[in-house]
């Protein structure tokens, strides 16, 4: 009777599995989103990746108590595969719903991360150019002084 109960509680694991994959799909969506904007928000980005460890502690959670119902269960599934097949069925069918979000989350992060890359190139570009302005505003100044130093010891020589 315990086995049929981990048999129920695999499945309920799955499901959970399935949800937490499926926010974490949403949270890289939003990653996507946010990369693709012209002015990219960090503070936002951050949120999701904060969001994103969370997901991901819950499923290594998730994935451990599913494993170590299978353990216990196992014995009991592999000997009266007749008896579970609905729900071995129904697992095999969950458990390719994972492996599929899992693969399309994997996708979407090497393609973010393609995105990512290239938008911090571009802010390293902007962020060199106005260093530079700002260089050589600062060389602008220092020179201009120069000059008015130089001017005022010209009319001092001049006066005399």
């Amino acid at each position: 009777m315990a086995e049929e109960q981990y048999v129920n509680m695999l499945i309920d694991v799955l499901n959970k599995q399935i949800a937490a994959l499926n926010e974490m799909l949403d949270a890289t969506k939003e990653q996507e989103r946010l990369a693709l904007e012209e002015d990219f928000d960090a503070d936002a980005f951050d949120d999701t990746l904060s969001r994103k460890d969370l997901l991901l502690i819950r499923l290594n959670e998730l994935d451990d108590g599913f494993s170590s119902m299978y353990n216990r269960a196992r014995k009991e599934i592999k000997s009266n595969t007749s008896k579970y097949k609905k729900e071995i069925e129904l697992m095999q069918g969950l458990i390719r719903q994972c492996t599929d979000l899992g693969n399309e989350i994997r996708t979407l992060e090497n393609r973010n991360r393609d995105r990512l890359a290239d938008c911090f190139t571009g802010k390293k570009k902007e962020y060199t150019a106005k260093q530079a302005a700002a260089t050589v505003a600062n060389k602008y100044s220092v020179t201009m002084k120069n000059v008015n130093v130089m001017n005022e010891g010209y009319r001092f020589n001049q006066d005399k």
